[in-house]
């Protein structure tokens, strides 16, 4: 019921605002956490519909407050589209960063890797639980691995944690050697949170703050189906994420900063002890998901 004259007014203020959002200056801030993500949406291209990658970076500053720090569509996640995308954010000041959490698409960290360099990659812990499930064929060892994972990651002890990890190595080897070797590779990146402060880790081994933000770009473009244009694409989801910015500048910190300051600890050894616990925390996953794990 809107006239033409209306939808350009409001366009012109939402436009307004998004140029806002993605073309402030990040020079003052120092963002020692990163988060990149993509998520997908139809918008009509060259007379045609496409899906189209709207990737988005969010960080926590030195004040512990979450921002929306970049948003760009690009055709595919590839490493030039990544590429370009995080050459833009140091472009416009983004630095300092000490840890990048992503998933492992492999343009991603090649452009993650050249653009912060010195900075720790971490492999979203959630994503790399789907990835080893996804080569087991049998229910029961999906919900068996998923459960010795989750025992993995509900250790606060970092020799706990790692000692765990391996133990789920050894697990999952009896389904299978592809999701194992999987897991074993991805040690290195899926336990990078360990090097950082305590009080932080539980933020960062995830993407769950970009999951969220993407479930809520998901909500309110679902209405529309497929966009005209990118314009009109970008116009909303950055109005959706010029929201989300401004929901969370009210809030409180979600972590104190000043914890990076203190010099890290370093990574205790595992054990005798914490490698005969882990393999019984192990056992007890495994045997919750109806599978009985070999003798202790």
């Amino acid at each position: 019921r809107l006239s033409k004259d209306q939808v350009s007014t409001i366009a012109k203020g939402l436009d307004a605002d998004v140029a806002e959002l993605m073309g402030r200056d990040l020079a003052d801030a120092r963002a020692p956490y990163l988060w990149l993500d993509a998520t997908y949406v139809k918008c009509r291209r060259e007379g045609r519909v496409q899906s189209t990658a709207v990737v988005t970076a969010i960080a926590v500053g030195a004040d512990g407050v979450r921002r929306v720090v970049g948003l760009s569509a690009i055709d595919t996640e590839t490493y030039a589209g990544w590429l370009g995308f995080c050459r833009d954010l140091r472009s416009r000041g983004v630095s300092g960063v000490k840890c990048v959490t992503s998933d492992a698409h492999e343009g991603l960290r090649r452009a993650i890797a050249e653009c912060f360099p010195g900075a720790a990659w971490q492999r979203c812990i959630v994503h790399l639980e789907r990835n080893v499930c996804s080569l087991l064929h049998a229910k029961r060892q999906r919900k068996a691995a998923g459960k010795v994972m989750q025992a993995v990651f509900a250790q606060e002890n970092p020799a706990m944690v790692r000692a765990t990890y391996h133990a789920a190595i050894d697990a999952i080897s009896s389904f299978s050697q592809a999701a194992a070797g999987l897991l074993e590779d991805a040690e290195c990146d899926a336990l990078a949170y360990l090097a950082f402060p305590a009080g932080h880790r539980r933020r960062i081994r995830t993407n769950n703050v970009q999951e969220r933000a993407n479930r809520e770009i998901k909500r309110r473009t679902r209405a529309v189906q497929v966009f005209p244009s990118v314009e009109s694409m970008i116009r909303l989801v950055g109005a959706v994420l010029a929201e989300c910015d401004e929901d969370w500048s009210c809030r409180h910190a979600i972590a104190s900063m000043d914890l990076l300051e203190k010099p890290a600890a370093p990574e205790p050894a595992i054990g005798e002890e914490a490698a005969a616990m882990a393999e019984r925390l192990v056992l007890v996953a495994m045997e919750s998901a109806g599978i009985a794990g070999k003798a202790a």
